[in-house]
C-alpha cells in the first residue's frame, strides 16, 4: 500500500473540513448580528410607522451604583431658619409645605412655553437662603398636568425623581410660584459595585413593546434617574430607573423602567407625598361619656 498517498488524502480532506466548519461559523456569526440589528431596527421602525414622535436618545453613562440614605428629620430641624413664608411640616418630619410671601412673577406660562429669564429665576430662587439643601437640587421637569416645576435631589448628577426628595414649584393661575413643596431624603452614599444600565432607547423599546406607548403619541427624551428600591425603618436604598415621559391626546404621563434589567421591569409611579393635615379636635364630653358606657357595660354580669 502507498501509505505516502494516504496520507496526503487525509491531509487534504481534514484541510478541506476545517475550512468548510470555519465559514459555517463565520456565516452563523454575520447572520445572527444581522438578525440583532434588524431587530433592533426595526422597533425604531414600527414606532415610526405607527406615528410615534421619537426624540434624540442622550448617550448615558454605562455603570451607575446603588445609594443609600439615612432616615433623618433635617427639614423638620432646620425649618425655622426660612423667612417670608408660612410654612407647616408633616407629621413624619419629612414633607414641608410652604406659602410664600412674595409670589415669584413668571413672563412665560404653560401653553407658550417659559423664558430662560424664569428657569434663571426659578434657580436663584432654588438656592437662596428661602428653600432648605436647595444647592443640592436641580431642574427635572415640568408637569404639564399639575402645573409644577420640580426640582430633584441630584446624586453624583443624577436625579432622585420618586418624590423623596424634591421641591414641587407650584405655578398659579395668577401666572407665578404661589408655594412650594419639599421632601429631603438627606446625604447620600454609595453603596456595593456599580451595575451596568441598558441605554435609554432599549428602555423606550421595551415599553413600546408591552404597548405602554400608543400610535401618534410624543415621546420626550428620557432621563436617567434614582427611584427607592427599599425602604427601611433606619435607612433606604435607591437604585437606577430610566423616567420616560409620553404626551398622549395632550395629556402627559411619565413612565418608568428599571435601568438593570435588560430583559425590560417596567416599575409603577411611587406614591405622592401626602401633604400634612390637622387633627380634628375631639369633643370631650364624647369621650367622657364613651368611657362611662364602656365602664357601665363591664360592671354589668353576664346573663346565666
Amino acid at each position: 500500500m502507498d501509505f505516502k498517498k494516504i496520507e496526503n488524502i487525509f491531509l487534504i480532506a481534514f484541510t478541506l473540513l476545517n475550512i468548510y466548519l470555519l465559514v459555517g461559523y463565520i456565516n452563523r456569526s454575520e447572520t445572527q448580528y444581522a438578525s440583532t440589528t434588524s431587530d433592533q431596527v426595526n422597533y425604531i421602525r414600527q414606532m415610526q410607522e405607527a406615528g410615534i414622535d421619537l426624540p434624540d436618545f442622550p448617550e448615558a453613562r454605562d455603570e451607575v451604583t446603588y445609594v443609600q440614605a439615612n432616615t433623618n428629620i433635617l427639614l423638620e430641624e432646620n425649618v425655622d431658619t426660612l423667612e417670608n413664608q408660612v410654612g407647616s411640616i408633616g407629621p413624619d418630619g419629612t414633607l414641608y409645605t410652604s406659602i410664600l410671601a412674595d409670589t415669584i412673577e413668571l413672563e412665560g406660562d404653560p401653553e407658550s412655553g417659559f423664558t430662560d429669564a424664569d428657569f434663571t429665576k426659578l434657580n436663584e430662587f432654588i438656592n437662596s437662603s428661602a428653600v432648605l439643601f436647595g444647592d443640592q437640587y436641580e431642574f427635572l421637569r415640568f408637569d404639564r398636568t399639575n402645573n409644577v416645576f420640580i426640582y430633584s435631589q441630584s446624586v453624583d448628577g443624577v436625579l432622585v425623581a420618586d418624590g423623596t426628595s424634591e421641591i414641587s414649584l407650584i405655578y398659579g393661575s395668577n401666572g407665578g410660584i404661589i408655594s412650594y413643596q419639599q421632601t429631603y431624603a438627606g446625604p447620600m452614599e454609595e453603596r456595593g459595585a456599580a451595575q451596568e444600565i441598558i441605554s435609554a432607547q432599549r428602555a423606550v423599546e421595551i415599553l413600546f413593546r408591552n404597548r405602554e406607548i400608543s400610535s401618534n403619541a410624543e415621546v420626550k427624551t428620557p432621563i436617567l434617574t434614582y427611584q427607592r428600591t427599599l425602604n427601611l425603618e433606619e435607612l433606604s436604598i435607591y437604585g437606577p430607573v430610566w423616567l420616560v415621559p409620553v404626551i398622549e391626546s395632550g395629556t402627559e404621563e411619565v413612565l418608568r423602567v428599571d435601568a438593570t434589567n435588560e430583559s425590560g421591569i417596567i416599575l409603577q409611579a411611587p406614591a405622592d407625598p401626602t401633604e400634612p393635615t390637622e387633627e380634628e379636635p375631639t369633643d370631650q364630653s364624647d369621650t367622657e361619656e364613651t368611657e362611662e358606657t364602656e365602664s357601665t357595660t363591664e360592671e354589668e354580669p353576664a346573663a346565666e
